[in-house]
């Protein structure tokens, strides 16, 4: 084969690699056109910190989708972890070390996470019904916990994890003088790096690709398929537990209601940026860029004024069509 057409044949794959990029870069474009308030550094930061909570469940969903599976309970393990996290920084507990109501979130989301693991990989219970079980099971028992009540009188020190600010500063009048860094945007970092190393450079991240590509072949290589499995429920769970401190932290109060739809929104996010709903396929690069796209999308809708549930048709539009185009590029491929 000559160069010629070995250039033909690379320029698509690169374009396709590039075009969820594009998309975003047009998204921007856009807004900027029809808004000048949008394209600016404070409104940057603003979606960034709007997106980090997406961005954190998405890494967990992406591991998870490329296996071939799929999460419906980040929400509400989100929910539930945030509950418990407000409830021990609050009243009687409101001294207690911020430690305490951070590690009891995360051990809800580890302790949940491994139950979804262990029916869907040795239990051979389908991963939709498994997860939707578990949403429903959390989002009732975290009704169940606070009695269908928000708790609030929350530590300011809590408080300020989600809402805090890096280097922001105040004039004499208490105005703000200088922005800052939302601290939701290192958080939105550290998920996306660490997302990135663990599914692009190790082992562990090959044999999640292996798995979603042929479970079969997977295991008569010598992987052990099912801990592999498992273990991506756990990290996902993992990453619903870690967005239930920062969750309670964010709104200053435990609510057994706050995250509803979230799996649906960090599913569309992934989607859009090339995972597949089949498995084997899919980037946390990609992954990461669908969580801006949506977050764009969101913000510059809501600079225009346009009503929130038109929002949400258009996700639904959204979703429809990456699946549909998804479906096809697979087709293609087989």
């Amino acid at each position: 084969m000559d160069d010629k057409n070995v250039k033909k044949l690379k320029i698509p794959g690169f374009v396709s690699k590039l075009g969820i990029v594009f998309v975003l870069i047009a998204l921007v474009i856009l807004w900027s056109c029809l808004s000048s308030a949008f394209f600016t550094v404070n409104n940057m930061l603003l979606i960034v910190k709007q997106v980090s909570m997406y961005s954190i469940l998405c890494v967990g969903m992406t591991f998870v989708l490329i296996t071939g599976g799929i999460d419906l309970s980040v929400g509400s393990i989100v929910a539930f972890a945030a509950v418990f996290a407000a409830h021990y920084c609050s009243g009687d507990y409101l001294e207690t070390p911020l430690i305490v109501p951070i590690a009891i979130a995360v051990f809800i989301g580890l302790g949940c996470g491994l139950i979804n693991g262990i029916c869907i990989a040795y239990g051979n219970i389908p991963p939709f019904i498994m997860t939707m079980c578990m949403m429903l099971a959390a989002r009732g028992a975290a009704y169940v916990y606070t009695n269908a009540k928000a708790i609030f009188n929350l530590n300011p020190d809590f408080v300020n994890i989600s809402n805090g600010f890096l280097g922001r500063t105040y004039t004499e009048e208490k105005l703000i003088e200088n922005y800052g860094i939302p601290y939701m945007v290192f958080y939105f970092a550290a998920a996306v790096l660490i997302g990135i190393v663990i599914l692009h450079f190790t082992t562990y991240g090959r044999r999640i690709y292996a798995i979603g590509g042929n479970k079969v072949a997977a295991r008569y290589s010598g992987i052990n398929t099912k801990l592999v499995e498992c273990s991506v429920y756990v990290l996902s769970g993992l990453c619903s537990g870690i967005c239930g401190f920062l969750m309670a932290s964010r709104i200053s109060s435990g609510n057994a209601n706050s995250a509803d739809g979230y799996e649906m929104t960090v599913i569309s996010a992934a989607v859009i940026g090339g995972v597949s709903l089949s498995g084997g396929v899919g980037s946390m690069y990609g992954a990461m860029i669908g969580v801006l796209i949506v977050g764009v999308i969101r913000n510059g809708m809501d600079i225009l004024g346009i009503n929130t549930y038109f929002q949400q048709i258009l996700q639904a539009v959204i979703i429809l069509v990456a699946v549909y185009i998804d479906g096809k590029v697979n087709r293609k491929n087989k």
